[in-house]
């Protein structure tokens, strides 16, 4: 007599399979999932951290006497979500060989359109770095006399908008980092307070007016402090299809995609102290300076 199988040890035998293929697919796409996540936590590390490194070496090159300044507005981009700061100041890092030692530079967040690989629309908030190199006597002629900077118009007032009347041909713009969801600038002073305040409504710290429109004027921060935060590509991609609808930034769908990129999200910190802002700071507190008039229009 031959020995065999049974129909029940082969339905068993099935279903043992069955249980185990079934077990060695989850495990398979557990481990396909934390290598995905562990990839993208490392790209938004390293594209947050690069930012914050060329940010940190711009600005502790910073220079604010009484021809060039710091200007930092909170909340100046997407006031309606994460309300994203405009960062404007000088900064002695130019080529000092070709007498244009100075730059002035400009960091803000840009909201713009892309699309996905189906054509669909959505909103992507990309951190931005303009860049222009300067003498700080140019008198201005190349652009015409409405354009000079503003130490040197006396008609000047809000200085740092007259450098975004400039052509864009003299600015040299790139996109630091993508996916931003919080990019924060706070002003910490000599004397351990912040120097961000209240001016016509707006927060701001203004190097001219001086921390919250006091005494004393045009120095530098003592520590000008970053907070970026940056999601995942995938993420922000499925949440800008929502914001891409012109929905109210109250409406239910809108907050649930920004809560989504935030939290897939990673933060860096960064503190930089510009390297002339001791020095400049004792020269106007304790020895007084011989200051250009400002005006508010």
């Amino acid at each position: 007599m031959k020995s065999a199988f049974t129909l029940i040890e082969v339905l068993a035998s099935m279903a043992v399979l069955v249980i185990l293929v079934l077990a060695l697919t989850r495990m398979f796409m557990e481990a396909t999932s934390i290598t995905k996540r562990g990839s993208s936590s490392l790209m938004r590390n390293s594209t947050a951290e690069t930012a914050m490194e060329t940010l940190l070496q711009d600005a502790e090159g910073m220079v604010v006497n009484d021809r060039l300044a710091c200007y930092v507005q909170a909340n100046a981009t997407d006031p309606n979500g994460f309300g994203f700061d405009d960062v404007w100041f000088i900064s002695t890092s130019g080529d000092q060989d070709d007498d244009i030692p100075y730059e002035y530079f400009h960091y803000f967040v840009a909201t713009n359109v892309w699309t996905n690989a189906l054509g669909a629309p959505y909103l992507r908030f990309d951190l931005m770095k303009e860049r222009m190199i300067f003498a700080v006597g140019d008198a201005g002629n190349s652009y015409g006399t409405d354009l000079q900077f503003y130490a040197l118009a006396t008609n000047t007032v809000k200085w740092w908008q007259k450098g975004s009347n400039f052509p864009s041909t003299v600015w040299d713009r790139q996109v630091l980092a993508d996916n931003v969801v919080r990019f924060d600038i706070y002003c910490t002073g000599w004397d351990g307070t912040g120097w961000m305040g209240g001016f016509s409504g707006v927060h701001e710290f203004d190097s001219t007016r001086g921390p919250n429109g006091k005494s004393p004027t045009n120095v530098p921060p003592a520590a000008f402090d970053i907070y970026l935060q940056v999601s995942s590509p995938d993420t922000a991609m499925e949440s800008g299809m929502a914001l891409a609808a012109g929905l109210p930034a109250n409406d239910p769908v809108v907050v649930k995609a920004r809560e989504m990129m935030v939290r897939e999200s990673s933060s860096v910190f960064g503190r930089a102290v510009p390297l002339v802002g001791a020095a400049r700071y004792n020269t106007v507190a304790v020895y007084g300076t011989n200051n250009t008039a400002y005006y508010e229009d």
